[in-house]
């Protein structure tokens, strides 16, 4: 029976702490046929240096482990697609390097999507605190309607990490996360690749640890009033992108309330309090999506 090859993608910034956890789950796996890419980008900490290190104490994952390193700091969704420009398995999934995963995901995830001509498989997975996991439950079907809906209200988790996508599929559609817009992308993504498949299964088990306790994460980061509204500005991007995109389908008059309701707390952190231009961003932001205020 052939063994298909999986492309796992793996950007990595400045998470020394929590690296050597990540990257030994990875190369664990009891599926033997992966290819890794792991992409540093322009770290300001040892978690290169963490990574070949523990890549050595697997010596038989060597020949289809892939190490890009950028030059200059370039952005998750850049990333990314750096990881998609290179992958050369079936199958591709992608993590994050301060979380962890089960020595039986990638093997689980393989069996589910060969089980149909799946081009996305998503499951379950835990929240991880210092001292215990919550499981969190994604039980939103297979309609990519219904999964799109509850993925604008935030029931169903936007994330690339719960789940695996057929690499056929992803070319076909042309879709990538957006270049230099790194708040929300994965759900900016996924929101527009469940429009372009009904071909979708869940998978009722959880095997992803999303780490959090991370304060250097993403959104655990966001402090400074500049900073905050930089990354609100990515974040409308993403919105932007992908409400045009699913309005591009005719899919806006069955998903107007929730398109709406994104688009509107997209834009609430354009909002600063001692800034009166700020005020007229946020005006000027989405105005169809103030009707839902109040509601």
């Amino acid at each position: 029976m052939e063994i298909k090859l999986v492309t796992y993608i793996i950007p990595i910034y400045n998470v020394s702490a929590y690296i050597e956890r990540s990257v030994r789950s990875l190369l664990e796996q009891s599926y033997r046929n992966i290819e890794y890419i792991f992409i540093n980008d322009c770290s300001s900490d040892d978690s290169e240096i963490k990574l070949r290190r523990i890549i050595e104490e697997f010596p038989e994952r060597g020949d289809k482990i892939k190490i890009i390193t950028n030059e200059q700091n370039l952005g998750l969704a850049t990333c990314r697609n750096l990881g998609l420009d290179t992958a050369q398995g079936e199958y591709v999934m992608i993590a994050d390097s301060d979380d962890w995963i089960s020595t039986d995901y990638v093997e689980s995830m393989v069996r589910q999507i060969d089980s149909g001509s799946y081009d996305i498989v998503y499951c379950d997975y835990f929240e991880s605190y210092i001292d215990h996991d919550i499981r969190i439950s994604q039980s939103y079907g297979q309609d990519n309607i219904e999964c799109i809906r509850a993925m604008l209200g935030r029931g169903m988790h936007g994330a690339v990490w719960n789940k695996i996508y057929r690499r056929t599929f992803l070319l076909a559609s042309k879709i990538r996360p957006v270049y230099g817009a790194d708040l929300f992308e994965d759900v900016g993504w996924n929101v527009r690749l469940f429009a372009c498949t009904t071909r979708i299964l869940y998978f009722p088990q959880a095997f992803y640890h999303y780490v959090q306790y991370n304060n250097n994460s993403i959104i655990k980061s966001m402090g400074a009033a500049e900073k905050k509204r930089f990354r609100a500005l990515q974040r409308v991007e993403n919105v932007k992108v992908a409400c045009d995109f699913l309005t591009s389908l005719g899919l806006s008059t069955c998903l107007r309330r929730e398109m709406n309701e994104w688009k509107l707390m997209a834009k609430i952190d354009l909002i600063d309090e001692n800034d009166k231009v700020s005020l007229k961003s946020w005006i000027k932001t989405f105005p169809e999506a103030d009707t839902e205020i109040g509601r």
